[in-house]
């Protein structure tokens, strides 16, 4: 009881610094153990096939990016910067990024509610470690984070610059500072982008029909993102990339097969979600309570990121983060009053993080070991290719894994032609003229 109590007079915000304290260090172990993998190499060399080592290296290889593969600007200059550097600094910023990505969801729930409410915040850690369908490729892979945790991060800041400040003085430098912030908060990720602007439009028009006052710097920042996600999408890589995906279909055909995919999508990753979010309001309805308006306009924004995909020729599973993300946001809206409602309530969110801390921990302490095992395998390779002649096969060891926390799963890994990628992008990374392999366990077919 002693203990209780104790615990019970700490303040929640030093829980709250402790908990973003303890998810930063947590997330900082999994970075330093993550080696540079698959796109990494390739982001990591220039257009004179070179290591990037200046920033108009950078210049010159976001140009011929946009010209020759896609939009995303934004995040691979993150991406190719880091990968200019020591990558410490990638893990430390990276593990900070993450960190703030947690907070931010959990201020923009919050709203503007003075009440604190720690647990959440490792609730939304939780939903993030364990329904993100490959977490490892989105918040630990250089090049993966750069594309998602980043960009989604930078599009929380403008939502919840939206959101929390209250003040309608517009002046010049604020227009113009709105409309360049949501410039690149467009231009970040497509289908994401597409939800960032779906949830200020939502913003808006549930802050108009309150009869509230919108400032014009409001009106700038989603100006800004609607130009921004237009640079990105109308970048003429996004057609070279697309025309390497054969699909012969009639473009309506082509449009209710892919429908019909980010359907079977929403089933696959959403349902949990779908299910919490029908639950909560369900329970809201029946008991009179008013629901936050603005848990409609993040639903909106959660289910238009999937089918604008319906444009794309392909849809990763990565590109399920941003979505996951606006879903999360509508629930913790939700349960942050549920307590309000019921006092029954309070103790169930209080097992339920308990019981996950519990089964987080184990699946925590499992994961590490599965990245050491990633990075010993290209602390070996690096080894031998650095201690290459060019002319002999290099022996090397096949890495494969099933969890799917991995940062390498669902990603190429070696293959045996030294002209395919990502061969040759790592042996134009390190120097060397050509990758040759000769696997040690005898195998004959690429491993992927």
């Amino acid at each position: 009881m002693k203990l209780i109590n104790r615990i019970k007079k700490i303040e929640a915000k030093t829980w709250i610094k402790v908990i973003l304290a303890s998810i930063f260090l947590m997330m900082l172990v999994l970075n330093f153990l993550t080696p540079l993998i698959a796109d990494d190499f390739s982001y990591g060399i220039g257009v004179d096939q070179k290591r990037i080592t200046n920033v108009m290296d950078i210049v010159n290889r976001m140009i011929d990016h946009y010209f020759g593969w896609g939009g995303r600007i934004v995040s691979h200059t993150f991406a190719c910067t880091f990968l200019m550097l020591p990558k410490v600094i990638f893990n430390i910023l990276n593990s900070a990024v993450y960190t703030t990505l947690i907070y931010l969801i959990y201020k923009i729930s919050k709203g503007k509610r003075k009440e604190e409410k720690p647990l959440l915040l490792l609730g939304i850690h939780f939903i993030l470690y364990f329904l993100t369908p490959v977490f490892g490729q989105n918040c630990i892979w250089l090049v993966g984070a750069c594309n998602y945790i980043w960009t989604t991060c930078i599009i929380l800041l403008l939502v919840h610059s939206i959101l929390s400040k209250n003040d309608k003085k517009d002046s010049i430098i604020r227009l113009i500072a709105m409309f360049l912030f949501g410039v690149i908060s467009g231009w970040t990720n497509e289908n994401t982008s597409f939800g960032l602007i779906t949830i200020l439009s939502s913003i808006l028009i549930i802050d108009k029909i309150n009869k509230e006052k919108i400032p014009k710097w409001k009106i700038s920042g989603l100006i800004g993102s609607i130009i921004g996600f237009i640079i990105m999408i109308a970048a003429p890589g996004n057609y070279v990339r697309s025309a390497e995906f054969v699909d012969n279909d009639f473009i309506i055909i082509k449009w209710i097969k892919r429908f019909i995919e980010c359907t079977m999508g929403m089933g696959k990753y959403c349902t949990i979600f779908i299910a919490a979010l029908v639950i909560l309001i369900t329970i809201y309805i029946f008991n009179h309570k008013k629901i936050n308006k603005y848990v409609y306009g993040f639903i909106l924004g959660a289910i238009l990121s999937v089918y604008s995909m319906v444009l794309s020729p392909s849809f990763p599973e990565r590109s399920w983060f941003g979505v996951i993300v606006f879903f999360t946001i509508a629930i913790m809206i939700l349960l942050y009053d549920i307590e309000k409602i019921s006092k029954i309530f309070k103790p169930i969110i209080i097992d339920a993080i308990i019981i996950s801390s519990f089964v987080y921990i184990v699946d925590f302490i499992s994961l590490v070991k599965d990245i050491n095992g990633l990075r010993m395998t290209w602390n070996d390779r690096i080894e031998l290719i650095k201690n290459s002649d060019g002319e002999n096969p290099i022996i090397l060891s096949p890495y494969y894994t099933n969890n799917s926390k991995n940062p390498n799963y669902g990603l190429a890994d070696i293959v045996h032609n030294q002209n395919d990628w990502p061969n040759r992008d790592i042996a134009r990374y390190y120097g060397q003229k050509e990758l040759i392999i000769d696997y040690m366990d005898g195998t004959t077919e690429d491993v992927e």
